[in-house]
């Protein structure tokens, strides 16, 4: 069964079959549903990327405050505060500039992101910046900073950049901080390079305020990957990493075997840990991996690819995974559905044949079996989607285009197998990639909150809040059904 997109027009009520491609869908048919509430922060940032899809936590909240950070025009560390009861926003800068010290064109790379995680049971905000293999910056605000927030901020409530703990591996690249169901804080981070990295991770202990290390390789690199030349070195790109309501976590990936092409990538993997990562179960409930032990998840670990997606079909790496209601984990990624191989291999696919890359929908159904949905349009350029849980299990794919930021979502009732595409704003929002979501609003106040460019029209960046009722997205989405 194909997936039918149906969209609204002032009064009349119209459908709209597509068939899977890049250019079949016409973005000006579709009505803005607008934002429920739009805070800018800045006219002016970074004119080259703030928000990437490997960021996980970009935007967080705790009480009456949201948190986020970004690079200024400066290409300064700015850390933003804003009060979610008068949407009042105060903004710190930091004496650290992006890439300082490096080459100029490392201030057009895109790996340095800035992320934050929070730690309520001491009351610290946590940052770390500005890496592409190098070594680990991370610093955190004095205790008490989210739990007994000041009525103004300063650089008198952070600490100086520190180590995370002794021994941590370096050559640090996507740091990602993340919380379990009971907020206890954890930290993960590629150590090595692209093709040959190793992944790290971390817990936080709130009652002593350390960090110790649950496992400096989780993922190796070992293996022979035959379909690609023999490949003898990869590593795990992870979508997000996600705690479910019992404590869970579940981690779903790709491996890429050279840094060259992310034609290299292939297969969606999946595994999932119920004592914090420190051992990992397979699909199926068997262990793979013991920690403790000093064993990692590699190639050859039995029952981790859940479905085959070969090399050649340009599958996207660093996506986004989300979990509903029932603890289900869904992925939204983009590939072609049938591998292309180009005469010369490149890093991307050449560009008349990006029309051939498709957004997918894969879910993991209570007997631990693994679905595909059918192929979903991304308009051009191509960009990262991002997924998450509404009400009723249902699922919204986002994603940014020229003309803003649009939608696929789908609900529980018929398995998610009917796509209503919906177009979230106009062209004056926008960001890079996936930008990543308020995870508490959204599971405590059912609203997407996210952070923005607010200069989708305009010359330069600017930044942004930007906030949707996720009850009105499902309505107007089951209206068009």
């Amino acid at each position: 069964m194909k997936p039918s997109f149906r969209f609204f027009a002032g009064a009349a009520l119209f459908s709209l079959a597509l068939p899977a491609g890049a250019s079949d869908l016409d973005i000006s048919k579709l009505p803005v549903i607008g934002a429920d509430s739009a805070v800018e922060v800045a006219g002016e940032s970074w004119h080259r990327f703030n928000w990437m899809s490997f960021d996980q936590d970009k935007v967080v909240s705790l009480g009456d405050f949201q948190y986020s950070a970004y690079w200024d025009a400066e290409r300064a560390l700015i850390v933003v505060r804003r009060d979610l009861r008068t949407d009042n926003v105060q903004s710190l800068e930091f004496p650290i500039r992006l890439a300082e010290g490096l080459p100029e064109r490392q201030t057009r790379n895109a790996h340095r992101n800035i992320v934050v995680g929070i730690s309520p049971g001491d009351g610290r905000l946590h940052l770390s910046w500005d890496h592409h293999a190098t070594d680990l910056n991370y610093t955190r605000s004095r205790e008490g900073f989210i739990t007994e927030p000041p009525a103004e901020i300063s650089l008198d409530d952070f600490e100086p950049r520190q180590e995370l703990t002794a021994g941590a591996p370096q050559r640090v690249t996507y740091p990602r901080f993340f919380n379990n169901h009971e907020e206890k804080l954890f930290f993960f981070y590629r150590s090595g390079g692209s093709g040959s990295g190793d992944i790290a991770l971390f817990e936080y202990d709130h009652a002593e305020g350390v960090w110790s290390i649950i496992s400096e390789r989780l993922f190796g690199r070992e293996g022979v990957y035959a379909e690609w030349e023999n490949s003898e070195s990869r590593n795990a790109y992870m979508h997000d990493l996600l705690f479910d309501r019992n404590g869970r976590l579940h981690i779903t990936w790709v491996y890429r075997e050279t840094f060259a092409t992310w034609a290299s990538n292939h297969d969606l993997h999946y595994a999932y840990s119920d004592d914090e990562g420190r051992t990992w179960m397979n699909n199926e409930g068997q262990l793979i991996a013991d920690t403790g032990r000093g064993e990692q998840i590699v190639l050859d670990s039995p029952g981790i690819r859940v479905r085959e997606i070969p090399v050649f079909s340009w599958l996207m790496n660093q996506c986004g995974m989300t979990l509903d209601s029932q603890n289900r984990p869904h992925v939204a990624t983009f590939h072609m559905e049938k591998p292309f191989r180009p005469e010369e291999v490149t890093h991307d696919p050449p560009a008349e044949e990006l029309h051939r890359l498709n957004y997918y929908h894969y879910w993991r159904d209570d007997d631990g079996e693994w679905h595909r949905g059918d192929p979903l349009p991304v308009p051009l350029p191509r960009r990262r989607p991002m997924i998450v849980a509404g009400p009723d299990d249902m699922i919204l794919i986002y994603f940014t285009t020229p003309q803003g930021i649009l939608c696929h979502v789908a609900t529980a009732e018929d398995r998610w197998r009917t796509w209503t595409t919906l177009r979230l704003t106009g062209p004056e929002y926008r960001f890079n990639d996936a930008s990543k979501p308020d995870r508490r609003r959204l599971q405590n106040e059912n609203v997407l909150s996210l952070t923005v460019d607010p200069r989708g029209e305009k010359e330069g960046r600017g930044f942004a809040f930007i906030d949707f009722d996720m009850a009105r997205i499902s309505a107007r989405a089951r209206a068009g059904k």
